[in-house]
């Protein structure tokens, strides 16, 4: 689909429409996503946790404000990476829904207080170098650590009210509002009231920054010209000034990582994403993790004080390593040079060294030197190799993260690395099914063309009536229309005057229904839309003069719903198609200058999310070049990571290759198959599209329709129920009062089919009308016909002392108990409730096995 903005209805809040915000349809671009938050997110934890470690074993930096300030950066940045990554991978990797929305809006406010107490804890940085530049003489009373720690408590307060609002009500459904196109559940307000709130911190941030880089150049401006004067030279900066330097860097790296995910945010608000765009939105969000991780690698490169801690813990654990290997003497020459080592130390903060009691040191204030003495002996070893290796260590991270950001840009683009499907059935067979078809379980099969203007006999009356001559037929047209009548001549009759699109949207969708496939074009060749192949005989130029295809697809996606295109590979009376056929299909003129332009025009103009091939029996799919186009689809189309398709694209590929299987109209296979399938049934028993003569015998009652959708969904399949509307465009009531029975029923047992799995019993071995359907660890027991006694057996589930069961649509426990022998004995109420349906019932099975 092209837009995940749900309508104002209640089902924008059911867990089915998490599956409009999973745009990682491929495996390549979800291997990707998991490499990067992967090695991101290891890397982010590792090196803030050091930054952290550096920053409190040092008394000296620990104690300092603005060192416990990027404490809160590094501790932000730490929760941020786990939290994202967890909730991140899961979601679009693992496209697990298994949880409510509460726990959804619990992860996502985890990630928007850590992401939001970074910022904030950046800002108060900002504003501690700020003072300590503008205001040098009263800094230290000023910023005392008691106010820093009080600061820093106000600000993960506010961080994490702020993030939470939506769980705790302001979202999309409890205030019935606009959702969010990127975020499930997140209402469009106060995403803008979010997105606001992080530029103001982003501009309060830049601008506490140029005055520190103002003051900073004034400073070095004034020494360079008092050392000038005394012709003296420093080579070193006040720490100040270096600090916030290293902070301008970290937010310089901060605003490139966090500029297109803020972009597209803002760009969201105001306009519909397409599927390209939220795309990029999901890989661009891990350069939020890769800002998360450069940040310390900053602090290590340009931090004096973190590089002197950092320096200090690998000459401690380089001397730990050779202590066992060496005398006591050498282990007493190392307390020496650790003594040494520690009193050179000293120079780089502006203290000197006096010695006490010859075996250690004290320190006394002196003013900062030109530059430290030259380090002797073993202290002088150890120092320039430390500096060594921690440079090549730092060089080492550096690169590191340049092979990051290759990386994330690779991944902006995963069509240059996607997988290339070859056109072959052993490559095309190979690419997963995009997961929303299995989700969604029901849908609704439309027939209507100009068969549904004669409307007696079936959808193949032309066949039937000129095809095989059949008399009835011949008879029925000679009573009903004028002599010569031809079949082109109904194309004028059928003119859709009643046809209301978003009608049958809001009927389907109260049905129940997830996708709707729909006929742009049976065997009889008319297409419904304004095929540019099909001259005059299609719904624009004649007949309707409307684009029946474009119309309906458009009040459909309103709805919320999938839209899938059924499409006839041949024409019984085509002359092309006929003179191929003659030809043994040795020759392709019908496919080359009729069936393909459509196909690929229907692809291009409609972008369908399902492909409902049919007509295909006549022919090897060789001649209709199936899996060339099937190709194109998955590698190049406009739809190619979610676009689904069925078995019918020449001899031999029905229940062998193609997308899902549908093996034959009505198949019902009588075990659970290998492989993904769809049952499509008619409401009308003897014909798809609609009669005029059929009668309420002819169509099926609702126990019918429950039962073939429950043992279809246990058994893994999908359910697409037809219904034939008229010429006139009208779904006849008694249509309609069946789609709107099932959608009662799937009100209330819509849990136990919708995005559920085949549990390991399909069947309940005792009887043929309990069937059994799961979600995780919950198992669902369908049965069609109320117990006698009002007691259910179940003998296929085990239960445990935890297990909990409840029948749906009813609220409380019910009662059970082991009968050996006999297996689970369910209390069902005595007396069924009216509000539940009176055909087929569900009770839900909680920690059995």
């Amino acid at each position: 689909m092209d837009t995940c903005r749900v309508p104002e209805n209640a089902s924008k809040c059911s867990g089915n429409t998490m599956e409009c915000f999973m745009v990682l349809s491929t495996q390549t671009q979800k291997i990707s996503i998991g490499i990067l938050c992967g090695l991101f997110g290891t890397m982010c934890v590792f090196e803030n946790s050091l930054v952290l470690y550096l920053i409190f074993s040092s008394p000296g930096t620990r104690k300092k404000p603005s060192y416990l300030f990027i404490g809160s950066l590094a501790l932000a940045d730490i929760l941020a990476s786990i939290i994202f990554v967890c909730s991140f991978v899961n979601f679009h990797v693992f496209n697990d829904t298994g949880f409510s929305k509460e726990m959804f809006l619990l992860q996502l406010g985890g990630v928007n207080t850590s992401f939001c107490a970074s910022l904030s804890s950046l800002l108060l940085t900002a504003l501690d170098r700020y003072l300590s530049i503008s205001r040098p003489s009263e800094y230290k009373l000023l910023m005392t650590r008691k106010r820093a720690w009080t600061a820093l408590a106000a600000l993960w307060l506010t961080c994490a009210t702020i993030a939470y609002l939506p769980l705790l009500g302001w979202n999309c459904c409890v205030l019935d509002s606009t959702c969010s196109e990127l975020f499930p559940f997140v209402d469009d307000n106060y995403l803008s009231g979010w997105i606001c709130f992080i530029v103001v911190l982003l501009g309060c941030i830049i601008y506490a920054y140029a005055h520190v880089l103002w003051r900073a150049r004034q400073h070095v401006a004034y020494m360079e010209k008092q050392q000038a004067q005394a012709g003296k030279q420093n080579s070193r900066m006040r720490m100040d000034v270096m600090l916030a330097k290293t902070l301008v860097m970290v937010l310089a790296v901060l605003m490139l990582c966090w500029s297109p995910v803020l972009v597209l945010m803002i760009y969201s608000i105001f306009s519909k994403l397409s599927a390209h765009l939220r795309k990029v939105f999901a890989f661009c969000s891990t350069l939020c993790l890769l800002n998360s991780m450069v940040n310390p690698i900053i602090y290590a490169l340009r931090s004096k004080e973190l590089f002197s801690s950092l320096r200090r813990v690998v000459s401690r654990f380089r001397r730990q390593l050779k202590v066992s290997e060496e005398s006591p003497e050498a282990e007493s020459t190392h307390k020496s040079s650790v003594i040494e080592t520690v009193c050179e130390d000293t120079h780089t903060i502006g203290y000197s060294p006096v010695p006490r009691d010859g075996s250690g040191c004290r320190f006394e204030p002196v003013t900062l030197r030109v530059s430290n003495p030259a380090p002797s002996g073993a202290a002088a070893v150890t120092s320039r190799g430390d500096g060594g290796v921690l440079r090549a260590a730092m060089a080492a991270m550096a690169a590191l993260c340049v092979l990051c950001v290759l990386c994330v840009a690779a991944a902006l683009g995963p069509a240059l690395a996607a997988h290339r499907y070859r056109p072959d059935w052993a490559s095309l067979d190979a690419r997963p099914l995009p997961a929303w078809f299995d989700r969604a379980k029901v849908g609704v099969f439309v027939h209507w063309g100009v068969f549904s203007v004669p409307a007696w006999g079936s959808e193949w009356f032309w066949w039937d009536w000129q095809g095989l001559h059949d008399a009835a037929y011949e008879n029925f047209v000679r009573r009903r229309f004028p002599p010569g009548t031809t079949y082109a001549d109904f194309a004028p009759r059928f003119t859709a005057h009643d046809f209301q699109p978003r009608q049958w949207a809001q009927l389907f969708q109260r049905a129940g229904a997830r996708y709707v496939v729909l006929t742009t074009k049976h065997h009889e060749g008319f297409t419904n839309w304004g095929s540019p192949v099909s001259w005059n005989w299609n719904s624009v130029d004649t007949g309707p003069h409307r684009d029946l295809v474009g119309e309906l697809g458009e009040a459909l996606r309103e709805s919320n719903l999938r839209y899938g295109l059924y499409h006839s590979l041949m024409e019984w009376f085509n002359p092309l198609y006929l003179a191929d056929k003659e030809n043994h299909f040795k020759t392709q003129s019908f496919v080359s200058k009729k069936m393909m332009p459509e196909l690929y025009d229907l692809v291009l103009k409609y972008k369908p999310d399902l492909i409902w091939s049919d007509g295909d029996w006549e022919a090897p799919d060789s001649y209709w070049n199936s899996t060339s186009f099937l190709a194109w689809l998955y590698n190049d189309s406009p739809v190619k990571d979610t676009v689904v398709v069925n078995d019918r694209w020449g001899q031999g590929c029905s229940c062998h290759h193609g997308g899902f299987y549908n093996c034959a109209d009505k198949y019902r296979p009588g075990t659970l198959p290998g492989h993904k399938w769809e049952m499509c049934s008619s409401l009308d028993k003897l014909s798809w599209g609609y009669r005029s003569n059929m009668n309420l015998a002819e169509v099926m009652d609702e126990m019918s329709m429950i039962e073939e959708l429950v043992q279809t969904v246990s058994l893994g399949g999908n359910y697409l129920l037809n219904v034939g509307p008229t010429k006139e465009g009208v779904i006849v009531p008694i249509f309609q009062e069946r789609l709107l029975a099932l959608g009662r029923w799937l009100d209330t047992n819509g849990e136990a089919i919708y995005e559920s799995q085949p549990w390991r019993v399909q069947m309940e071995n005792t009887t043929d009308t309990v069937w059994y359907t799961s979600n995780g660890p919950v198992v669902y027991a369908i049965f069609l016909l109320w117990p006698r006694d009002s007691v259910l057996q179940l003998s296929s589930p085990i239960p445990s002392p935890r297990t909990q069961v409840t029948l749906l649509g009813l609220a409380g426990t019910l009662e059970w108990q082991i009968v050996p022998g006999k297996g689970m004995l369910i209390t069902l109420p005595s007396v069924l409730p009216s509000p539940l349906p009176q055909s087929g019932w569900t009770v839900k099975l909680e920690d059995v096995k």
